[in-house]
């Protein structure tokens, strides 16, 4: 019985029939022994004859009531299963009509719903991207970075050897000059902006007068160029941002789940293209693992005086873009 959606199975209408009938049959077949025994002449006497005799009589009497109260048994268990198995059919054929007689107007809103719960994740996740931000920030809450700090370790000078002349016409060393510092070391990661941004331009030029980071310049704009050839473009890739931690695991040498959130970027698009290059093209092969080579040198030699906000200025910058895409599709962080 149905009453809206509820389903109220009813017992069926011969519930137990098969316990009275296996009953009357049992009563009916001992009946029926007991008039043999007693009413023909001596078939009790026959049957008591010896232990033998009396052992096959009692099995000849019970073996047929054992059988129709099995039969029973299994008679019964079968309309049981046979009435739930009603019960679950009509149950589906009632959910399938409240689902046919839903209004059309459900999915657009469960599709905006989904929408909002989105845009909610998206919003909670940039305010836990902040406070981590915020964290190491100063009282103007702008993210602490060092402006007068070295970015990269100096190198110490080999010492010299005592016993080498110096040459009369050794011109002496001019004035030391300033290395470069960590705002610079970030924003020429990222590149100028524009042909206008003066002071990107200015801090590139400071940057390639560093040996190893104009190398690794040189390898992050030659790859980006050949990005774009693809319309790859790392102003369009909004990977996620790894934390500071997990950055220096990568540069203490790590490698595996611990590191694989450095492969943040999801758009598929820009990631089979640059697989399919990397895997048909030479050239942008042997580009690829240049640039990642020398940006693995010079993170750890970034890293181990980086303060995490800094960590996390660098993993937006457009080098450090393109070392997270090429990085994932060669393998680098398994």
């Amino acid at each position: 019985m149905t009453d809206g959606n509820t389903f109220t199975p009813a017992k069926p209408e011969n519930s137990g029939a098969e316990t009275r009938i296996a009953l009357a049959l049992t009563i009916f077949w001992l009946l029926a022994c007991a008039l043999y025994l007693f009413g023909v002449p001596g078939a009790l006497v026959q049957a008591s004859a010896n232990l033998l005799t009396l052992m096959i009589t009692f099995m000849a009497m019970f073996f047929p009531v054992i059988v129709i109260w099995t039969v029973a048994y299994v008679s019964n268990s079968v309309r049981i299963m046979q009435a739930e198995t009603n019960v679950l059919r009509t149950s589906m054929d009632q959910i399938k009509t409240v689902l046919s007689e839903k209004p059309q107007h459900d999915d657009t809103a469960l599709k905006q719903q989904l929408a909002e719960i989105a845009m909610l994740t998206q919003q909670t996740d940039n305010r836990l991207n902040e406070l981590a931000e915020q964290k190491a920030a100063t009282p103007t809450e702008q993210p602490f970075v060092r402006v007068d700090a070295a970015a990269l370790a100096e190198k110490t000078a080999e010492p010299e050897d005592i016993s080498q002349t110096t040459l009369p016409l050794q011109t002496p060393t001019g004035p030391e000059r300033m290395p470069i510092t960590v705002s610079e070391f970030i924003k020429a990661l990222n590149f100028p902006e524009n042909a206008e941004d003066k002071e990107g331009f200015r801090v590139l030029r400071r940057a390639f007068e560093e040996r190893e980071l104009g190398k690794l310049l040189q390898a992050s704009q030659d790859v980006l160029t050949l990005l774009s050839q693809d319309g790859i473009y790392m102003d369009d890739l909004y990977p996620d941002k790894p934390l500071p931690t997990v950055w220096r695991r990568f540069a203490s040498g790590q490698r595996g789940l611990t590191v694989s959130a450095l492969g943040g970027i999801r758009d598929r698009s820009a990631l089979t293209l640059a697989k399919t290059r990397l895997k048909n093209d030479p050239v942008f092969r042997d580009a690829t693992h240049h640039f990642l080579r020398k940006f693995d040198q010079i993170l750890i030699e970034f890293e181990p005086t980086a303060e995490d906000s800094e960590l996390l200025e660098m993993s937006l910058t457009r080098s450090a873009r393109a070392f997270m895409l090429l990085g994932r599709v060669a393998g680098s962080f398994d």
